[in-house]
């Protein structure tokens, strides 16, 4: 006796074929491996807080046999004097070093005289040319390199002069110089620039 073939109705044929599917799905889902971390780091800017000169008083209004005729004038002349420290103040997260640059400039009517003198010493001995001078500071600063937070140390004093006699010729440009002042005209002048700078080492 011949058996019967089993022949599945359309509906149940689907149903099954959607159950296969959605337990395959499932056991795929369940049977994957997952694992997450969040790591997170924060930092801040490194502190370069080093306040630098922003005045410079460097003239007077009087010295020794020397006194301008008011109190908000400066003036200079053979014989005076005066000197300027600079300071950084603060402290830096970073290794620094300080540099300096120093400029004259004389008006027209000095006509290429040039006669004040700077120096690192002060008295009577390291007396430079402004070229000279900026060389000379330049190496006293170089040699310093300041580790983080570490404050600084190595303030300069800049003395400068008019020397009172050098030559009669030279005399003789003073002279004019100053006849030139109470003339009522243009006065002469002198401006002198100190440059200070801050600089992260690498």
């Amino acid at each position: 006796m011949q058996e019967k073939k089993r022949i599945l109705k359309p509906g149940l044929a689907l149903v099954l074929v959607l159950l296969v599917a959605i337990t395959g799905s499932m056991i795929g889902t369940l049977a994957r491996y997952v694992t997450s971390e969040t790591v997170s780091d924060e930092a801040v800017v490194a502190r370069f807080g080093l306040g630098l000169p922003t005045t410079i008083d460097l003239f007077s209004d009087s010295y020794t046999h020397v006194e301008a005729d008011a109190a908000d004038k400066k003036v200079v002349a053979p014989g005076t004097t005066g000197q300027y420290a600079f300071e950084v103040t603060g402290t830096s997260e970073v290794t620094y070093s300080v540099s300096a640059g120093i400029e004259v400039e004389y008006s027209e009517h000095w006509d290429g005289y040039a006669p004040l003198e700077f120096s690192l010493k002060g008295g009577s001995e390291g007396w430079l040319d402004v070229e000279a001078f900026q060389t000379a500071l330049s190496e006293a600063l170089a040699a310093e390199v300041l580790a983080p937070n570490t404050p600084y140390s190595g303030a300069q004093t800049l003395y400068w002069r008019w020397p009172y006699f050098t030559t009669e010729d030279n005399d003789l440009k003073d002279t004019a110089l100053g006849q030139l002042a109470a003339a009522g005209g243009e006065v002469p002048s002198v401006t002198v620039s100190i440059t200070v700078t801050a600089t992260q080492i690498d």
